[in-house]
């Protein structure tokens, strides 16, 4: 539905705002293939299909999108961190700046899917600081994100006693203990 969507805006509308819409639909359809397990396919759709409409439409926040090379640059980190792969993801998450991104969702996602790629490398200390900072960004999302609740029940049965205490603090006031 969104590819056909894509196909039928391109038709329709050329404008910068038209591209940004395009290339959210692109989006979509990347995290789509990224969790059917096709990391191949999402990384080309963000090459050849994203990428281009966020170099066209620059930072943009377009019917509330939130769409441009940052967010192209998340879905790549979030492709590389769907397929297990956290050496990339960490790599790429190096290079993106979320500071002035109009979105604290997009914010929170990217803290949360790095603390993920440092849970796949059972690196705990970092996995705790990301935490950490996403209760101070988000904690009534990091609450209710599925994926946080479960970073943190997996960091507090693996800690290390040099930080358990800041570990079940967390959990504590996530409701988690």
């Amino acid at each position: 539905m969104a590819r056909g969507a894509s196909r039928d805006l391109t038709a329709a509308v050329d404008s910068p705002a038209a591209a940004a819409v395009r290339g959210a639909l692109e989006l979509v359809v990347v995290v789509a293939d990224a969790r059917a397990r096709r990391p191949w396919a999402a990384r080309e759709r963000l090459g050849a299909g994203a990428a281009p409409l966020a170099r066209r439409s620059g930072e943009s926040n377009a019917l509330w999108t939130v769409f441009g090379p940052t967010n192209v640059a998340l879905h790549a980190l979030s492709v590389e961190m769907t397929a297990g792969d956290a050496v990339e993801g960490l790599r790429l998450a190096d290079k993106i700046d979320v500071s002035a991104l109009p979105s604290r969702e997009r914010q929170f996602t990217f803290g949360l899917e790095v603390a993920r790629c440092y849970d796949l490398r059972r690196d705990d200390a970092a996995v705790l600081v990301h935490l950490l900072e996403l209760e101070q960004l988000a904690p009534e999302d990091l609450e209710r994100s599925p994926l946080g609740r479960q970073l943190v029940v997996d960091l507090v049965r693996r800690v290390r006693p040099t930080y358990r205490r800041q570990a079940a603090g967390i959990a504590e006031r996530l409701h988690l203990l």
